[in-house]
């Protein structure tokens, strides 16, 4: 075998791999062991707390850790959901439903007079399907929904290569979530991006909130944060 031959295998072999391991991340614990994370408030605690519900990369890479840590640092106590971790493996729905009213729960019982449930990109599209169908019992207990980047075609596992996103969603909110009227709800997208769920919501539904770039908002994190402080501001009005 001749040394380019080789070198040539060797990069398949390597490719091959990255892609295993790339799609079997969430259930190899390579995104992280712990599903939950606090981030306590700093100076300022609000009564209202967050629950957020991380994409697919987890609390550790991409923008979901800066994005906890940003509301942490405005004053509201944040309970963190990894989602790789949350959702290592194919949840049904009911499952799916226990991941997000366990948080809100745990959040209010530690002290928090309501929540507000945020979402980015995978977390967003979980929020988007299980908030319609909440407990009466908790939906006064929501100040409102804020998603980032959301889709309409949702899957109960993550998969950080997109390569499980392919099949058939186990869901596709848009509609229940176009009919929801009980709290408020601001969908933030990317001003490129082709698709999002927020275009499908109807402006009596949701406040839309376009930001620069496509899906992953030009990594710019800061700038999320403060969008996310914004409409969580006009919920309190």
């Amino acid at each position: 075998m001749t040394v380019s031959r080789k070198w040539k295998l060797r990069g398949a072999v390597v490719a091959v791999l990255a892609l295993f391991a790339a799609l079997n991340a969430p259930a190899l614990h390579l995104l992280g062991w712990d599903e939950r994370t606090e981030y306590p408030a700093a100076a300022g605690k609000t009564d209202i707390a967050a629950v957020f519900l991380s994409g697919d990369m987890g609390l550790r890479l991409g923008m979901s850790n800066d994005v906890a840590r940003g509301l942490a640092a405005a004053g509201y106590a944040v309970t963190g959901i990894s989602s790789p971790v949350a959702f290592s493996k194919h949840l049904d729905r009911a499952q799916t439903d226990a991941v997000v009213t366990h948080a809100i729960e745990d959040a209010l019982a530690r002290g928090a007079r309501k929540v507000v449930l945020v979402g980015q990109s995978f977390g967003a599209d979980i929020l988007a399907t299980v908030v319609p169908d909440l407990p009466e019992r908790l939906r006064s207990r929501v100040a409102g929904v804020a998603l980032i980047v959301p889709s309409n075609n949702v899957h109960f596992r993550a998969d950080p290569s997109g390569i499980a996103y392919l099949g058939t969603p186990d869901a596709q909110p848009a509609r229940a979530l176009a009919r929801m009227d009980w709290t408020p709800l601001t969908c933030i997208h990317g001003a490129d991006e082709p698709a999002s769920l927020c275009g499908m919501l109807g402006h009596r539904t949701a406040r839309n909130v376009a930001l620069p770039g496509d899906h992953y908002l030009k990594h710019d994190a800061a700038r999320v944060v403060s969008a996310v402080l914004s409409a969580i501001s006009d919920m309190h009005k």
